[in-house]
């Protein structure tokens, strides 16, 4: 009997271990990712950024998007300080099951920054179109200017 006690116990066990696990995900840390990142933005502006260690950090991250800042980790935002379209973003989630919805908070994002540079800038509004944004394991980058593919790579090899 103590037996049947004991594998129905280890059974139970695992079980809530499993369902906890759930879509949580070890985020990665988005601040040193963003700067990873940053080193390889070469040929881009200067640049300003925002990130989650920062006072009023909550508040800032709206700078970006309107994403439910309660679901997010850690971020970085670099944005070009002369108002140009250059931008890199990267926003870990505390819940990989939220990446849709940050994405298309981001996406959003874009079309706002297309606008904006179709007003003041129309040269630049091909550079936001060419935007590149990918994710993984509940991390997300974002990322608008010459070069963008090479920050993708920069981004994947931050992450491993």
């Amino acid at each position: 009997m103590k037996k049947v006690i004991s594998v129905f116990l280890i059974c139970l066990l695992t079980v809530c271990c499993l369902a906890a696990c759930g879509g949580s995900s070890k985020a990665a840390d988005a601040v040193y990712v963003g700067k990873k990142v940053m080193e390889s933005a070469s040929g881009y502006p200067a640049m300003k950024t925002i990130d989650s260690s920062e006072k009023d950090a909550d508040i800032n991250f709206t700078t970006l998007c309107d994403f439910d800042y309660d679901k997010i980790s850690s971020f970085y935002y670099a944005y070009s300080a002369d108002g140009t379209a250059p931008e890199i973003a990267v926003v870990s989630l505390k819940d990989s099951d939220n990446t849709a919805d940050l994405m298309s908070a981001l996406k959003n994002h874009v079309k706002t920054r297309e606008g904006t540079m179709q007003e003041y800038s129309p040269d630049q509004v091909e550079m936001v179109q060419n935007y590149i944004m990918t994710q993984e394991n509940g991390t997300v980058g974002l990322f608008i200017g010459k070069g963008a593919a090479e920050l993708e790579k920069s981004f994947k090899a931050a992450l491993k």
